[in-house]
């Protein structure tokens, strides 16, 4: 992961990949088939629209809770909450109880990491990637 981009990888091949925008909280990106956009807009209360690739049809949305460093993800329907799992913010997770992913940024120095899914659509993991780099965006700027 750098600012704008990150790759997701099944082994040595690249099975996804998320664009961030440079100027503002959009993306775009695909896993195993799922492709999406992520449109934000509001300025203290923020909220991301989940839209298809081609940003006609909303699929869910993510509220962000900036202080608190969570936020509440509606999609398709069902509840999910993400926040870190480590105060050193190197670890996350999007679920609802038995159905998750989890994050684990395995190098201090490289934007490296794991991902560990169960029962959760690869659009989640997605989701759980940009809901990181947004909180990753606020902590560098500050």
């Amino acid at each position: 992961m750098n600012g704008r981009e990150i790759r997701v990888f099944r082994g040595k091949l690249i099975a996804g990949l998320l664009k961030r925008s440079f100027w503002k909280d959009d993306a775009y990106g695909e896993l195993n088939g799922h492709m999406m956009r992520f449109k934000t807009k509001g300025f203290w209360k923020r909220t991301t629209r989940i839209l298809n690739i081609d940003g006609t049809k909303e699929l869910g949305h993510i509220t962000f809770n900036t202080w608190k460093s969570t936020a509440v993800v509606t999609y398709e329907n069902q509840t999910f909450v993400w926040r870190f799992d480590s105060w050193m913010r190197k670890k996350w997770k999007l679920g609802n109880g038995e159905d998750f992913v989890h994050y684990v940024k395995t190098s201090s120095w490289k934007n490296e990491g794991d991902i560990e899914t169960e029962n959760i659509s690869p659009a989640l993991v997605l989701t759980g990637l940009f809901i990181y780099g947004y909180f990753w965006k606020i902590a560098a700027a500050s």
